[in-house]
């Protein structure tokens, strides 16, 4: 558990700049592609294995999010205010 919300925060930051170069290399697929993209770099962070197993949860977590929202519904906003979240809980959890 002491690493969790470290865990997080580099979860949440990799998927935000993921999110991020797509958006400034590909054309604008609207919303509807960033959340296809979403879906796809998700399966390849939990197939590949790429982050600690703790994060497991989160990934499986968003997907279904992804899918219950709808192709329509812009995501981003919610994934920065987990990350800011997560973030501030590390800090306070660190003191600084």
């Amino acid at each position: 558990m002491p690493q969790s919300y470290s865990q997080r925060v580099h979860f949440y930051y990799c998927i935000l700049v993921a999110l991020k170069i797509n958006a400034k290399t590909k054309k604008s697929g609207g919303i509807r592609g960033k959340n296809n993209f979403l879906l796809k770099w998700l399966r390849n962070a939990q197939n590949n294995t790429i982050f600690p197993p703790d994060i497991t949860s989160e990934i499986e977590w968003l997907r279904a999010k992804i899918i219950s929202s709808g192709p329509d519904t812009d995501l981003e906003p919610m994934l920065q205010y987990v990350y800011d979240t997560a973030k501030r809980a590390e800090t306070l959890r660190l003191g600084s």
